[in-house]
């Protein structure tokens, strides 16, 4: 099995599938849709890859006809701090292209409740554009979704941070 196929397993098992710590939704309840429609593009970064290629591979993405560029990396290509600096340095970087660079490395546990977010096996950079994970972000908030998030937890992953620059 390929790192995307693992990936891929653990979007469909888990991150599709709805659970009642997010109101019975789905951890990402659009993921499954956006990956239906050919919308979510994996790419993995082998150790044959310089780190120069993520802003190369990001800057010829086309997020107008995808939806979220998933890059995969071995856990240990950066650690955990490394991993969070190469997000913040990504996310400085883009933010003026109105793009959000989430990542998830298996050193840094997120949990909403008991549930375990993280894919765990490999080091994730998600990036999306920022209007529509906003949009996105404004509907879950009609619903029951971020009720059992702790609420130090929720504004590190809701923040002002990754909405679209004004």
């Amino acid at each position: 099995m390929t790192a995307t196929d693992d990936v891929i397993k653990w979007v469909k098992e888990f991150v599709e599938v709805p659970h009642p710590v997010f109101a019975d939704l789905p951890p990402c309840p659009y993921a499954k849709q956006a990956r239906l429609d050919g919308k979510v593009d994996f790419v993995e970064l082998t150790d044959d890859h310089a780190d120069g290629e993520i802003w190369q591979r990001i800057n010829k993405f086309d997020f107008e006809k995808k939806d979220v560029l998933v890059i995969i990396a071995q856990p240990d290509r950066w650690t955990a701090k490394e991993t969070v600096k190469l997000a913040e340095d990504l996310n400085k970087h883009f933010k003026v292209k109105n793009l959000l660079i989430m990542e998830d490395h298996p050193d840094i546990i997120e949990t909403v409740k008991e549930v375990k977010l993280n894919q765990g096996k490999y080091t994730l950079l998600f990036v999306q554009n920022r209007s529509k994970v906003a949009h996105f972000e404004k509907m879950l908030r009609n619903t029951d979704y971020y009720k059992n998030w702790d609420s130090k937890y929720e504004k590190e992953v809701t923040g002002s941070w990754r909405h679209p620059v004004k």
